[in-house]
Protein backbone atom coordinates (compact mmCIF):
# COMPACT_ATOMS: atom_id res chain seq x y z
CA UNK A 1 0.00 0.00 0.00
CA UNK A 2 2.75 2.58 0.75
CA UNK A 3 4.58 1.56 -2.37
CA UNK A 4 1.40 2.18 -4.79
CA UNK A 5 1.29 5.92 -2.80
CA UNK A 6 4.96 6.60 -3.41
CA UNK A 7 4.32 5.41 -6.99
CA UNK A 8 1.47 7.70 -7.49
CA UNK A 9 2.81 10.83 -5.31
CA UNK A 10 5.86 10.06 -7.84
CA UNK A 11 3.74 9.90 -11.19
CA UNK A 12 2.17 13.36 -9.66
CA UNK A 13 5.16 15.05 -9.31
CA UNK A 14 6.09 13.86 -12.97
CA UNK A 15 3.09 15.36 -14.63
CA UNK A 16 3.14 18.82 -12.86
CA UNK A 17 6.81 18.68 -13.32
CA UNK A 18 6.16 18.42 -17.41
CA UNK A 19 3.22 20.48 -17.41
CA UNK A 20 5.30 23.44 -16.34
CA UNK A 21 8.27 22.57 -18.20
CA UNK A 22 5.80 23.12 -21.32
CA UNK A 23 4.43 25.98 -20.06
CA UNK A 24 7.28 27.66 -19.85
CA UNK A 25 8.70 26.54 -22.97
CA UNK A 26 5.66 28.49 -24.70
CA UNK A 27 8.23 31.56 -24.34
CA UNK A 28 11.66 30.53 -23.93
CA UNK A 29 13.90 33.18 -25.54
CA UNK A 30 14.58 32.47 -29.09
CA UNK A 31 10.81 31.33 -29.93
CA UNK A 32 8.41 33.08 -31.20
CA UNK A 33 5.09 32.23 -29.63
CA UNK A 34 1.72 32.65 -30.91
CA UNK A 35 1.34 35.81 -28.81
CA UNK A 36 4.59 37.34 -30.20
CA UNK A 37 2.71 40.69 -32.12
CA UNK A 38 5.19 41.03 -34.18
CA UNK A 39 4.10 37.28 -35.78
CA UNK A 40 0.71 37.96 -35.52
CA UNK A 41 1.26 41.55 -37.08
CA UNK A 42 2.98 39.79 -40.37
CA UNK A 43 0.01 36.97 -40.66
CA UNK A 44 -2.54 39.76 -40.60
CA UNK A 45 -0.84 41.90 -43.17
CA UNK A 46 -0.24 38.81 -45.21
CA UNK A 47 -4.00 38.13 -45.25
CA UNK A 48 -4.52 41.33 -46.78
CA UNK A 49 -2.21 41.09 -49.38
CA UNK A 50 -3.97 37.76 -50.40
CA UNK A 51 -7.48 38.02 -49.46
CA UNK A 52 -8.71 41.68 -50.47
CA UNK A 53 -9.39 43.47 -53.49
CA UNK A 54 -8.25 46.86 -54.34
CA UNK A 55 -5.82 49.50 -53.36
CA UNK A 56 -8.04 51.06 -50.89
CA UNK A 57 -9.35 47.85 -49.23
CA UNK A 58 -6.04 46.60 -48.48
CA UNK A 59 -5.21 49.78 -47.09
CA UNK A 60 -8.33 49.64 -44.97
CA UNK A 61 -7.03 46.00 -43.88
CA UNK A 62 -3.69 46.90 -43.02
CA UNK A 63 -4.85 49.93 -40.47
CA UNK A 64 -6.82 47.51 -39.03
CA UNK A 65 -4.00 44.73 -38.68
CA UNK A 66 -1.84 47.97 -37.01
CA UNK A 67 -4.54 49.08 -34.85
CA UNK A 68 -5.45 45.54 -33.77
CA UNK A 69 -1.80 44.66 -32.80
CA UNK A 70 -0.42 48.43 -32.17
CA UNK A 71 2.72 49.86 -33.28
CA UNK A 72 4.93 47.41 -30.88
CA UNK A 73 4.12 44.72 -33.66
CA UNK A 74 5.19 46.37 -36.48
CA UNK A 75 8.19 48.05 -35.29
CA UNK A 76 9.77 44.86 -34.05
CA UNK A 77 9.57 43.18 -37.62
CA UNK A 78 12.90 41.92 -37.86
CA UNK A 79 14.48 45.08 -36.46
CA UNK A 80 17.74 44.56 -35.68
CA UNK A 81 19.76 45.81 -32.06
CA UNK A 82 21.65 48.83 -32.56
CA UNK A 83 24.83 47.98 -33.42
CA UNK A 84 26.10 51.73 -31.88
CA UNK A 85 24.31 50.72 -28.53
CA UNK A 86 25.88 47.84 -28.17
CA UNK A 87 29.50 48.75 -28.88
CA UNK A 88 28.90 51.37 -26.57
CA UNK A 89 28.14 48.75 -23.84
CA UNK A 90 30.87 46.46 -24.70
CA UNK A 91 33.27 48.81 -24.11
CA UNK A 92 31.97 49.79 -20.80
CA UNK A 93 32.47 46.00 -19.89
CA UNK A 94 35.77 46.12 -21.34
CA UNK A 95 36.90 48.93 -18.79
CA UNK A 96 35.60 46.80 -15.87
CA UNK A 97 38.19 43.89 -16.74
CA UNK A 98 41.56 44.17 -15.40
CA UNK A 99 43.64 46.56 -16.96
CA UNK A 100 45.60 43.51 -18.88
CA UNK A 101 42.37 41.98 -20.74
CA UNK A 102 41.23 45.46 -21.78
CA UNK A 103 42.93 45.73 -25.49
CA UNK A 104 41.59 41.88 -26.55
CA UNK A 105 38.58 43.17 -25.07
CA UNK A 106 38.24 46.39 -27.04
CA UNK A 107 39.76 44.92 -30.34
CA UNK A 108 36.24 42.27 -30.27
CA UNK A 109 33.96 44.87 -29.49
CA UNK A 110 35.38 47.00 -32.37
CA UNK A 111 35.42 43.38 -34.53
CA UNK A 112 31.74 42.84 -33.77
CA UNK A 113 30.47 46.94 -34.22
CA UNK A 114 31.65 46.26 -37.91
CA UNK A 115 30.30 42.68 -38.40
CA UNK A 116 27.06 44.13 -37.53
CA UNK A 117 27.40 47.25 -39.45
CA UNK A 118 28.54 45.32 -42.77
CA UNK A 119 25.41 42.88 -41.83
CA UNK A 120 22.82 45.72 -41.15
CA UNK A 121 23.60 47.10 -44.93
CA UNK A 122 23.63 44.04 -46.55
CA UNK A 123 20.34 43.38 -45.02
CA UNK A 124 18.78 47.31 -46.34
CA UNK A 125 20.31 46.21 -49.38
CA UNK A 126 18.26 42.93 -49.86
CA UNK A 127 14.78 45.04 -48.46
CA UNK A 128 15.11 47.50 -50.90
CA UNK A 129 15.81 44.66 -53.56
CA UNK A 130 12.43 42.57 -52.31
CA UNK A 131 10.43 45.83 -52.30
CA UNK A 132 10.92 46.94 -55.40
CA UNK A 133 10.57 43.09 -56.74
CA UNK A 134 7.15 42.60 -54.58
CA UNK A 135 5.42 45.55 -54.68
CA UNK A 136 4.23 46.91 -58.13
CA UNK A 137 2.44 49.83 -56.74
CA UNK A 138 4.54 52.92 -56.29
CA UNK A 139 2.75 54.07 -53.21
CA UNK A 140 3.81 50.75 -51.47
CA UNK A 141 6.96 50.62 -53.12
CA UNK A 142 7.96 53.92 -51.37
CA UNK A 143 6.13 52.23 -48.09
CA UNK A 144 8.13 49.28 -48.52
CA UNK A 145 11.75 51.50 -48.85
CA UNK A 146 10.79 53.72 -45.70
CA UNK A 147 10.18 50.69 -43.22
CA UNK A 148 13.46 48.66 -45.07
CA UNK A 149 15.25 52.36 -43.45
CA UNK A 150 13.57 52.46 -40.51
CA UNK A 151 14.48 48.88 -39.52
CA UNK A 152 18.02 48.99 -40.93
CA UNK A 153 19.59 51.71 -41.32
CA UNK A 154 17.62 54.47 -38.53
CA UNK A 155 18.30 54.39 -35.14
CA UNK A 156 15.40 54.38 -32.92
CA UNK A 157 16.82 53.98 -29.53
CA UNK A 158 18.29 57.89 -30.19
CA UNK A 159 14.88 59.08 -31.25
CA UNK A 160 16.08 60.25 -34.42
CA UNK A 161 14.56 60.12 -37.74
CA UNK A 162 16.17 61.44 -40.65
CA UNK A 163 14.56 63.84 -43.33
CA UNK A 164 15.08 61.31 -45.74
CA UNK A 165 12.73 59.02 -44.69
CA UNK A 166 9.38 61.15 -43.62
CA UNK A 167 9.42 63.16 -47.10
CA UNK A 168 9.27 61.00 -49.97
CA UNK A 169 9.33 62.66 -53.62
CA UNK A 170 6.11 61.60 -55.49
CA UNK A 171 6.40 63.84 -58.33
CA UNK A 172 6.04 61.22 -61.50
CA UNK A 173 9.85 61.46 -63.56
CA UNK A 174 11.61 62.07 -60.06
CA UNK A 175 14.37 60.28 -58.91
CA UNK A 176 13.91 57.79 -56.36
CA UNK A 177 16.23 58.53 -53.05
CA UNK A 178 17.41 54.76 -53.08
CA UNK A 179 18.17 54.81 -56.78
CA UNK A 180 19.96 58.04 -56.76
CA UNK A 181 23.58 57.59 -57.45
CA UNK A 182 25.32 60.69 -57.16
CA UNK A 183 23.73 60.94 -53.17
CA UNK A 184 26.19 59.31 -50.60
CA UNK A 185 24.10 59.41 -47.39
CA UNK A 186 26.66 59.53 -44.03
CA UNK A 187 26.44 56.22 -43.53
CA UNK A 188 28.13 55.44 -46.78
CA UNK A 189 31.27 56.08 -45.54
CA UNK A 190 33.04 52.75 -43.90
CA UNK A 191 34.92 52.85 -40.40
CA UNK A 192 38.33 52.09 -40.61
CA UNK A 193 39.82 52.85 -37.34
CA UNK A 194 36.61 53.86 -35.21
CA UNK A 195 37.44 54.69 -31.01
CA UNK A 196 37.10 55.83 -28.48
CA UNK A 197 38.73 59.65 -28.93
CA UNK A 198 38.59 59.15 -32.46
CA UNK A 199 37.11 58.11 -35.75
CA UNK A 200 38.65 57.77 -39.52
CA UNK A 201 36.16 56.92 -41.89
CA UNK A 202 36.32 56.28 -46.04
CA UNK A 203 33.52 56.61 -48.30
CA UNK A 204 32.93 54.33 -50.53
CA UNK A 205 34.34 54.14 -54.55
CA UNK A 206 32.79 56.91 -56.51
CA UNK A 207 32.28 54.10 -59.36
CA UNK A 208 30.46 51.79 -57.04
CA UNK A 209 27.04 53.67 -57.79
CA UNK A 210 26.86 54.01 -61.64
CA UNK A 211 29.71 53.66 -64.27
CA UNK A 212 29.19 57.59 -65.06
CA UNK A 213 31.59 58.35 -61.90
CA UNK A 214 34.33 56.37 -63.32
CA UNK A 215 36.21 59.60 -64.40
CA UNK A 216 37.03 60.60 -61.04
CA UNK A 217 37.49 56.88 -59.19
CA UNK A 218 40.92 57.19 -58.96
CA UNK A 219 40.02 59.78 -55.96
CA UNK A 220 39.09 59.07 -52.47
CA UNK A 221 36.97 61.05 -49.80
CA UNK A 222 37.11 60.47 -45.93
CA UNK A 223 36.30 62.05 -42.59
CA UNK A 224 38.82 62.63 -40.25
CA UNK A 225 36.99 62.86 -37.02
CA UNK A 226 39.27 64.08 -33.45
CA UNK A 227 37.27 64.33 -29.86
CA UNK A 228 38.47 67.38 -27.87
CA UNK A 229 42.19 67.17 -26.86
CA UNK A 230 42.55 64.82 -28.73
CA UNK A 231 46.12 63.59 -30.71
CA UNK A 232 46.22 61.70 -33.73
CA UNK A 233 49.03 59.38 -33.99
CA UNK A 234 51.82 59.60 -36.68
CA UNK A 235 51.54 58.35 -39.97
CA UNK A 236 52.42 58.47 -44.15
CA UNK A 237 50.05 57.22 -46.33
CA UNK A 238 50.30 56.57 -50.31
CA UNK A 239 48.51 59.26 -51.53
CA UNK A 240 48.39 62.66 -52.04
CA UNK A 241 46.40 64.16 -49.23
CA UNK A 242 44.31 67.62 -49.40
CA UNK A 243 43.29 68.76 -45.95
CA UNK A 244 40.01 70.76 -45.95
CA UNK A 245 39.22 71.46 -42.02
CA UNK A 246 35.41 71.81 -41.44
CA UNK A 247 34.74 72.54 -37.71
CA UNK A 248 36.88 72.87 -34.17
CA UNK A 249 40.39 73.80 -34.28
CA UNK A 250 43.55 72.20 -33.38
CA UNK A 251 47.89 72.04 -34.61
CA UNK A 252 48.50 69.76 -38.07
CA UNK A 253 52.44 68.77 -38.23
CA UNK A 254 53.59 66.84 -41.68
CA UNK A 255 57.59 66.57 -42.42
CA UNK A 256 58.70 66.07 -45.99
CA UNK A 257 62.47 65.22 -46.85
CA UNK A 258 63.50 68.50 -47.17
CA UNK A 259 61.72 70.22 -43.85
CA UNK A 260 58.79 70.63 -41.15
CA UNK A 261 55.59 72.07 -41.53
CA UNK A 262 53.07 73.35 -38.64
CA UNK A 263 49.61 75.32 -38.95
CA UNK A 264 47.06 76.15 -36.43
CA UNK A 265 43.88 74.99 -38.31
CA UNK A 266 40.55 76.14 -38.32
CA UNK A 267 37.66 75.94 -40.54
CA UNK A 268 38.36 76.64 -44.14
CA UNK A 269 42.04 75.52 -43.78
CA UNK A 270 43.15 73.80 -46.67
CA UNK A 271 46.24 72.07 -46.28
CA UNK A 272 48.23 69.84 -49.15
CA UNK A 273 49.97 67.10 -47.87
CA UNK A 274 52.52 65.28 -50.55
CA UNK A 275 52.79 61.30 -50.74
CA UNK A 276 54.85 60.07 -48.46
CA UNK A 277 55.04 62.65 -45.88
CA UNK A 278 54.43 61.96 -42.37
CA UNK A 279 51.51 63.74 -40.77
CA UNK A 280 50.39 64.30 -36.99
CA UNK A 281 47.87 66.77 -36.06
CA UNK A 282 45.99 67.75 -32.31
CA UNK A 283 42.52 68.78 -31.35
CA UNK A 284 43.44 72.01 -29.40
CA UNK A 285 39.41 72.43 -27.99
CA UNK A 286 38.69 71.68 -24.98
CA UNK A 287 34.77 71.19 -26.15
CA UNK A 288 34.50 70.48 -29.77
CA UNK A 289 35.09 67.61 -31.99
CA UNK A 290 38.01 68.55 -34.73
CA UNK A 291 36.64 67.53 -37.95
CA UNK A 292 38.69 67.18 -41.68
CA UNK A 293 37.42 66.22 -44.84
CA UNK A 294 40.33 64.74 -46.87
CA UNK A 295 41.33 64.12 -50.44
CA UNK A 296 43.18 61.48 -51.72
CA UNK A 297 44.76 60.69 -54.76
CA UNK A 298 46.47 57.33 -54.85
CA UNK A 299 49.91 56.64 -56.50
CA UNK A 300 49.76 52.99 -56.23
CA UNK A 301 46.47 51.47 -57.01
CA UNK A 302 43.64 54.14 -58.11
CA UNK A 303 41.61 54.31 -55.52
CA UNK A 304 43.38 52.36 -52.94
CA UNK A 305 45.24 53.93 -50.08
CA UNK A 306 47.14 53.24 -46.87
CA UNK A 307 48.14 54.36 -43.52
CA UNK A 308 51.09 53.19 -42.37
CA UNK A 309 52.32 53.94 -38.75
CA UNK A 310 56.02 53.85 -37.60
CA UNK A 311 54.32 53.94 -33.76
CA UNK A 312 51.62 51.77 -32.65
CA UNK A 313 50.70 48.54 -30.80
CA UNK A 314 47.88 45.96 -32.19
CA UNK A 315 45.52 48.36 -34.12
CA UNK A 316 47.39 50.03 -35.77
CA UNK A 317 50.69 48.52 -35.44
CA UNK A 318 54.36 49.66 -36.10
CA UNK A 319 55.51 49.07 -39.41
CA UNK A 320 58.89 48.61 -38.11
CA UNK A 321 57.71 45.80 -36.09
CA UNK A 322 57.75 43.84 -39.86
CA UNK A 323 61.11 44.09 -40.11
CA UNK A 324 63.47 41.34 -38.41
CA UNK A 325 66.01 41.99 -35.62
CA UNK A 326 68.83 41.05 -38.11
CA UNK A 327 67.95 44.51 -39.72
CA UNK A 328 66.22 46.08 -36.81
CA UNK A 329 69.41 45.83 -34.47
CA UNK A 330 72.24 47.45 -36.64
CA UNK A 331 69.93 49.87 -38.76
CA UNK A 332 69.02 51.48 -35.20
CA UNK A 333 72.45 50.90 -33.53
CA UNK A 334 70.76 49.29 -30.43
CA UNK A 335 70.12 46.18 -28.77
CA UNK A 336 67.19 43.73 -29.01
CA UNK A 337 66.34 44.70 -25.46
CA UNK A 338 65.26 48.51 -26.16
CA UNK A 339 63.64 47.19 -29.60
CA UNK A 340 61.31 44.92 -27.48
CA UNK A 341 60.68 47.45 -25.13
CA UNK A 342 59.85 50.17 -28.01
CA UNK A 343 58.12 47.77 -29.97
CA UNK A 344 56.79 45.27 -27.70
CA UNK A 345 57.61 45.02 -24.39
CA UNK A 346 55.58 44.61 -21.58
CA UNK A 347 56.45 48.39 -20.88
CA UNK A 348 55.40 49.61 -24.09
CA UNK A 349 52.32 47.50 -23.88
CA UNK A 350 50.95 48.56 -20.89
CA UNK A 351 52.01 52.01 -21.99
CA UNK A 352 49.91 51.63 -25.19
CA UNK A 353 47.24 49.24 -24.45
CA UNK A 354 43.54 50.95 -25.27
CA UNK A 355 45.26 53.13 -27.34
CA UNK A 356 44.32 53.19 -31.50
CA UNK A 357 45.22 55.65 -33.69
CA UNK A 358 43.41 58.76 -31.08
CA UNK A 359 45.69 59.30 -28.32
CA UNK A 360 44.43 61.61 -25.13
CA UNK A 361 47.00 64.30 -24.78
CA UNK A 362 47.26 66.95 -21.76
CA UNK A 363 47.23 70.38 -22.18
CA UNK A 364 51.05 70.54 -21.34
CA UNK A 365 51.33 68.32 -24.90
CA UNK A 366 49.08 70.12 -26.83
CA UNK A 367 50.81 73.45 -25.80
CA UNK A 368 54.02 72.17 -26.65
CA UNK A 369 53.20 70.44 -29.97
CA UNK A 370 51.27 73.99 -31.20
CA UNK A 371 54.26 76.22 -29.92
CA UNK A 372 55.94 76.33 -33.31
CA UNK A 373 52.47 76.71 -35.92
CA UNK A 374 51.68 79.38 -38.15
CA UNK A 375 48.24 80.60 -39.45
CA UNK A 376 48.23 80.84 -43.01
CA UNK A 377 46.04 83.40 -44.56
CA UNK A 378 46.95 84.54 -48.00
CA UNK A 379 47.17 82.27 -50.96
CA UNK A 380 50.74 83.25 -50.95
CA UNK A 381 51.75 83.17 -47.39
CA UNK A 382 52.36 79.61 -47.30
CA UNK A 383 54.28 76.71 -49.64
CA UNK A 384 51.17 74.33 -48.40
CA UNK A 385 48.71 75.59 -46.86
CA UNK A 386 46.45 78.56 -47.15
CA UNK A 387 42.57 79.87 -45.65
CA UNK A 388 39.62 79.31 -47.89
CA UNK A 389 37.16 81.60 -46.60
CA UNK A 390 40.07 84.51 -45.73
CA UNK A 391 39.94 84.70 -49.95
CA UNK A 392 37.74 87.52 -51.57
CA UNK A 393 34.10 85.60 -51.89
CA UNK A 394 34.00 84.74 -55.91
CA UNK A 395 29.91 85.11 -55.49
CA UNK A 396 28.58 87.23 -53.07
CA UNK A 397 25.37 89.09 -52.20
CA UNK A 398 23.04 89.34 -49.47
CA UNK A 399 21.52 85.50 -50.03
CA UNK A 400 25.23 84.04 -49.59
CA UNK A 401 28.70 83.77 -50.68
CA UNK A 402 30.62 81.39 -52.68
CA UNK A 403 34.40 80.74 -52.19
CA UNK A 404 36.73 79.18 -54.69
CA UNK A 405 40.40 78.49 -55.41
CA UNK A 406 41.75 76.67 -58.68
CA UNK A 407 44.64 75.43 -59.20
CA UNK A 408 45.74 78.16 -61.64
CA UNK A 409 45.63 80.90 -58.76
CA UNK A 410 46.63 78.44 -55.85
CA UNK A 411 50.45 76.53 -56.10
CA UNK A 412 49.47 74.58 -52.98
CA UNK A 413 47.03 72.62 -55.24
CA UNK A 414 48.94 72.10 -58.46
CA UNK A 415 50.33 69.26 -57.52
CA UNK A 416 47.17 67.33 -57.17
CA UNK A 417 45.14 69.50 -59.66
CA UNK A 418 41.83 69.42 -57.46
CA UNK A 419 39.82 72.67 -56.67
CA UNK A 420 38.66 73.65 -53.54
CA UNK A 421 35.24 75.34 -52.69
CA UNK A 422 33.07 76.48 -49.88
CA UNK A 423 29.33 77.41 -50.17
CA UNK A 424 27.31 79.76 -47.39
CA UNK A 425 23.62 79.62 -48.49
CA UNK A 426 21.41 81.83 -46.45
CA UNK A 427 18.00 80.02 -45.16
CA UNK A 428 15.36 80.35 -47.77
CA UNK A 429 17.83 81.28 -50.52
CA UNK A 430 18.75 79.76 -53.70
CA UNK A 431 21.72 78.90 -55.54
CA UNK A 432 20.55 79.49 -58.99
CA UNK A 433 20.91 76.98 -61.76
CA UNK A 434 24.49 76.11 -63.49
CA UNK A 435 27.25 73.66 -64.75
CA UNK A 436 31.17 73.16 -65.12
CA UNK A 437 32.18 72.18 -67.86
CA UNK A 438 35.00 70.12 -67.16
CA UNK A 439 34.79 69.67 -63.28
CA UNK A 440 32.71 67.10 -61.45
CA UNK A 441 32.30 68.26 -57.89
CA UNK A 442 31.93 66.49 -54.84
CA UNK A 443 29.53 68.38 -52.54
CA UNK A 444 30.24 67.35 -48.61
CA UNK A 445 27.06 69.24 -45.99
CA UNK A 446 28.92 70.16 -43.07
CA UNK A 447 26.12 72.91 -41.62
CA UNK A 448 22.65 72.72 -42.04
CA UNK A 449 19.29 71.40 -44.06
CA UNK A 450 18.33 71.67 -47.68
CA UNK A 451 18.06 70.22 -51.19
CA UNK A 452 19.80 69.95 -54.13
CA UNK A 453 17.71 69.61 -57.64
CA UNK A 454 19.83 68.28 -61.00
CA UNK A 455 19.04 67.76 -63.89
CA UNK A 456 20.26 64.41 -65.20
CA UNK A 457 20.03 62.53 -68.56
CA UNK A 458 18.08 59.71 -68.63
CA UNK A 459 20.44 57.07 -66.94
CA UNK A 460 19.84 53.10 -66.83
CA UNK A 461 18.67 52.97 -62.96
CA UNK A 462 22.25 50.97 -61.76
CA UNK A 463 22.50 50.81 -58.11
CA UNK A 464 25.93 49.02 -57.73
CA UNK A 465 28.50 48.99 -60.30
CA UNK A 466 30.75 45.75 -60.89
CA UNK A 467 34.05 46.16 -63.20
CA UNK A 468 33.68 42.55 -64.28
CA UNK A 469 30.16 43.09 -65.58
CA UNK A 470 31.17 46.14 -67.66
CA UNK A 471 31.70 44.26 -70.55
CA UNK A 472 28.41 42.41 -70.83
CA UNK A 473 26.43 45.71 -69.94
CA UNK A 474 28.51 48.07 -72.06
CA UNK A 475 26.33 47.77 -75.31
CA UNK A 476 22.94 47.50 -73.67
CA UNK A 477 23.78 50.59 -71.67
CA UNK A 478 24.85 52.49 -74.75
CA UNK A 479 22.05 51.57 -76.92
CA UNK A 480 19.80 52.47 -74.36
CA UNK A 481 21.40 55.85 -73.67
CA UNK A 482 21.53 56.31 -77.47
CA UNK A 483 16.81 55.87 -77.39
CA UNK A 484 16.84 58.57 -74.53
CA UNK A 485 19.12 60.93 -75.91
CA UNK A 486 17.86 64.61 -75.70
CA UNK A 487 15.40 63.14 -72.41
CA UNK A 488 15.85 64.14 -68.65
CA UNK A 489 15.29 63.52 -65.30
CA UNK A 490 14.83 65.66 -62.23
CA UNK A 491 17.08 63.97 -59.48
CA UNK A 492 16.03 66.21 -55.84
CA UNK A 493 18.17 64.86 -53.06
CA UNK A 494 17.41 66.49 -49.48
CA UNK A 495 20.72 67.08 -48.01
CA UNK A 496 21.85 67.18 -44.54
CA UNK A 497 24.81 67.91 -42.34
CA UNK A 498 27.43 65.10 -42.80
CA UNK A 499 25.70 64.04 -46.74
CA UNK A 500 27.61 63.67 -50.20
CA UNK A 501 26.52 64.55 -53.04
CA UNK A 502 27.98 64.37 -56.39
CA UNK A 503 27.53 66.66 -59.22
CA UNK A 504 29.05 65.57 -62.66
CA UNK A 505 30.25 67.76 -65.33
CA UNK A 506 27.83 69.89 -67.78
CA UNK A 507 25.15 68.66 -65.78
CA UNK A 508 22.88 71.58 -64.59
CA UNK A 509 22.61 71.79 -61.07
CA UNK A 510 20.90 74.33 -57.82
CA UNK A 511 21.31 74.22 -54.28
CA UNK A 512 18.66 75.30 -51.88
CA UNK A 513 18.92 76.00 -48.22
CA UNK A 514 15.95 75.12 -45.79
CA UNK A 515 13.53 77.73 -44.76
CA UNK A 516 14.89 77.92 -41.23
CA UNK A 517 18.09 76.99 -41.45
CA UNK A 518 21.57 78.12 -43.35
CA UNK A 519 22.82 75.81 -45.61
CA UNK A 520 26.89 75.20 -45.42
CA UNK A 521 28.69 72.96 -48.27
CA UNK A 522 32.50 72.59 -49.33
CA UNK A 523 33.38 70.83 -52.21
CA UNK A 524 36.07 69.58 -54.33
CA UNK A 525 36.24 70.02 -58.37
CA UNK A 526 38.27 66.46 -59.51
CA UNK A 527 39.44 66.49 -63.21
CA UNK A 528 39.70 63.47 -65.23
CA UNK A 529 44.22 62.74 -65.38
CA UNK A 530 43.59 63.95 -69.17
CA UNK A 531 42.05 67.40 -68.45
CA UNK A 532 43.44 70.80 -67.54
CA UNK A 533 41.75 71.73 -64.38
CA UNK A 534 42.63 75.84 -65.74
CA UNK A 535 40.23 75.08 -68.37
CA UNK A 536 36.81 74.81 -66.14
CA UNK A 537 34.30 77.38 -66.65
CA UNK A 538 31.12 77.84 -64.26
CA UNK A 539 28.62 78.77 -66.63
CA UNK A 540 24.95 79.78 -64.91
CA UNK A 541 21.58 79.29 -67.14
CA UNK A 542 19.77 81.70 -64.65
CA UNK A 543 20.51 85.03 -62.99
CA UNK A 544 22.45 88.49 -63.95
CA UNK A 545 24.75 87.29 -66.50
CA UNK A 546 23.06 83.63 -67.61
CA UNK A 547 24.41 82.85 -71.06
CA UNK A 548 21.16 82.73 -72.61
CA UNK A 549 20.95 86.28 -73.00
CA UNK A 550 23.97 86.28 -75.22
CA UNK A 551 22.59 84.24 -77.89
CA UNK A 552 20.95 85.89 -81.19
CA UNK A 553 17.84 87.18 -81.57
CA UNK A 554 17.34 84.62 -84.19
CA UNK A 555 18.57 81.97 -82.23
CA UNK A 556 16.26 82.59 -79.12
CA UNK A 557 13.11 82.47 -81.70
CA UNK A 558 13.93 79.45 -83.32
CA UNK A 559 15.19 77.80 -80.02
CA UNK A 560 11.69 78.57 -77.98
CA UNK A 561 9.67 79.00 -80.87
CA UNK A 562 8.23 82.06 -79.40
CA UNK A 563 9.42 86.09 -80.07
CA UNK A 564 13.16 86.90 -78.71
CA UNK A 565 10.84 89.64 -76.70
CA UNK A 566 10.06 87.19 -74.32
CA UNK A 567 12.68 85.57 -73.97
CA UNK A 568 14.56 88.17 -73.36
CA UNK A 569 11.87 89.81 -70.42
CA UNK A 570 12.32 85.85 -68.55
CA UNK A 571 15.97 85.35 -69.19
CA UNK A 572 16.76 89.43 -68.28
CA UNK A 573 14.02 89.65 -65.13
CA UNK A 574 16.91 89.55 -62.87
CA UNK A 575 18.63 92.64 -63.52
CA UNK A 576 19.82 93.18 -60.07
CA UNK A 577 20.52 90.05 -58.43
CA UNK A 578 23.58 86.92 -59.55
CA UNK A 579 24.48 83.76 -58.39
CA UNK A 580 22.00 83.93 -55.11
CA UNK A 581 18.52 84.51 -55.05
CA UNK A 582 15.39 84.69 -52.39
CA UNK A 583 12.43 82.17 -52.15
CA UNK A 584 10.93 84.60 -50.00
CA UNK A 585 10.88 87.35 -52.44
CA UNK A 586 9.50 85.28 -55.31
CA UNK A 587 6.91 84.26 -52.81
CA UNK A 588 6.11 87.77 -51.90
CA UNK A 589 5.62 88.95 -55.44
CA UNK A 590 3.07 85.97 -56.09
Amino acid sequence: MVRNKSACVVLLFSLFLSFGLLCSAKDFPGRRGDDDPSKRYEDCRRRCEWDTRGQKEQQQCEESCKSQYGEKGQQQRHRPEDPQRRYEECQQECRQQEERQQPQCQQRCLKRFEQEQQQSQRQFQECQQHCHQQEQRPEKKQQCVRECREMYQENPWRGEREEEAEEEETEEGEQEQSHNPFHFHRRSFQSRFREEHGNFRVLQRFASRHPILRGINEFRLSILEANPNTFVLPHHCDAEKIYLVTNGRGTLTFLTHENKESYNIVPGLVVNVPAGSTVYLVNQDNKEKLIIAVLHRPVNNPGQFEEFFPAGSQRPQSYLRAFSREILEPAFNTRSEQLDELFGGRQSRRRQQGQGMFRKASQEQIRALSQEATSPREKSGERFAFNLLSQTPRYSNQNGRFFEACPREFRQLRDINVTVSALQLNQGSIFVPHYNSKATFVILVTEGNGYAEMVSPHLPRQSSYEEEEEEEEEEEQEQEEERRSGQYRKIRSRLSRGDIFVVPANFPVTFVASQNQNLRMTGFGLYNQNINPDHNQRIFVAGKINHVRQWDSQAKELAFGVSSRLVDEIFNSNPQESYFVSRQRQRASE
